[in-house]
């Protein structure tokens, strides 16, 4: 992602904001279930959550924007994770929510640690090509013609 600092900064808003979203809603359905299955709503908010944090890694290739995007999800799911007013809890402390919060810190974590394996290959190519031209092969002509 290239361009200027303001357009870069103002993306990273963005993707602070929609990362906060999906965690606020995810972490509101995590508990959900359907017919009677439970985890239902915790399989359905982490497959939304890491699909989000993965399009922003592979469409964008900024891990910074996956990485805030990330951030906003945690910072969504600890704002409402505590004790309401009304002293209703969101995400209480079994297993599901333990599940739930971890389960999200990992993914941000993975996506946003995640190597770039295009740019690994591309230094990778370079660096053949600087060592054969360095060195020829049997039957090639070096640069300097010997």
């Amino acid at each position: 992602m290239r361009g200027s600092w303001l357009s870069r900064v103002l993306s990273w808003v963005a993707m602070l904001v929609v990362g906060a979203v999906f965690g606020l809603a995810t972490t509101v359905t995590h508990a959900s279930s359907l017919w009677g299955v439970n985890g239902v709503g915790l399989a359905l908010g982490i497959v939304a959550c890491g699909g989000i944090l993965l399009a922003v890694r592979l469409l964008l290739h900024d891990r910074w924007a996956a990485l805030i995007t990330g951030l906003g999800m945690l910072a969504g799911m600890v704002v409402i994770s505590g004790r309401g007013p009304g002293g209703s809890v969101i995400v209480p402390n079994d297993l599901l929510g333990v599940v739930w919060t971890w389960t999200v810190a990992g993914m941000v974590l993975l996506v946003a640690a995640w190597p770039d394996f295009g740019r690994i290959r591309r230094l990778q190519q370079e660096q053949a090509a600087r060592t054969a031209g360095a060195h020829p092969g049997p039957g090639e002509v070096s640069v300097d013609g010997s």
